[in-house]
């Protein structure tokens, strides 16, 4: 029986045909400025819990009704997942933002930079919980990313893009075979059930 005949792809065919997008990547913020545009105010919501296990090492999706690491007792996160252009990168990025209108937080100072409706880039560091913000006009000859952004938003709208998925999600049954979360559901189980034996 002989093989099948390997099959030859053009990789300038698979750049039109739009399978060759770039992947998006989750923007991190720490204590070194990061430069960012945004363009949009809407958003998509996801659930997420931290994990310090070195299997997860970070966030994984809420798995919703029945999830283990809610039954487990780990702290439900929402992050608003919204897409900024990162101008020294020429990419588009997902930042993730918390709904704190707290002092200092992030939300309410890029809300501020979304109302003056003008492209403008902001520099954004982190330090402890606090976010550091500060401003730029963008001058009218540097790159500001329209073509980037207007085929992102025409992919998206075509459902080409699903945020949340920028974060792993486990099954149930992955999460289980996880030592630490598995000792932990035994000890919440096993102590469920001796309350109900001592009523």
């Amino acid at each position: 029986m002989s093989n099948p005949k390997p099959e030859k792809v053009n990789l300038f065919d698979l750049a039109d045909t739009g399978y060759a997008k770039p992947s998006l990547e989750i923007v991190k913020l720490g204590s070194d400025e990061t430069a960012l545009i945004p363009f949009t105010s809407y958003t998509e919501a996801v659930v997420l819990h931290y994990c310090q296990e070195t299997e997860i090492a970070g966030y994984a999706v809420c798995n919703g009704s029945g999830c283990m690491l809610c039954r487990v007792g780990r702290k439900q996160d929402e992050r608003l997942l919204l897409p900024v252009y990162l101008p020294t990168s020429e990419s588009i990025g997902i930042l993730p933002l918390s709904r704190s209108l707290r002092p200092y937080a992030l939300l309410p100072q890029l809300l501020n930079v979304l109302k003056v409706k003008k492209p403008m880039v902001m520099f954004v560091r982190r330090e402890g919980g606090k976010y550091l913000v500060s401003t730029v006009d963008l001058k009218p000859d540097a790159e500001g990313g329209e073509l980037a952004m207007k085929q992102f938003l025409s992919d998206y709208e075509a459902d080409n893009y699903d945020l949340a998925s920028l974060y792993p999600q486990y099954s149930n049954e992955q999460l289980t075979g996880v030592e630490e979360i598995s000792r932990m559901l035994a000890l919440k189980e096993g102590s469920r059930n001796a309350d109900h034996q001592g009523t």
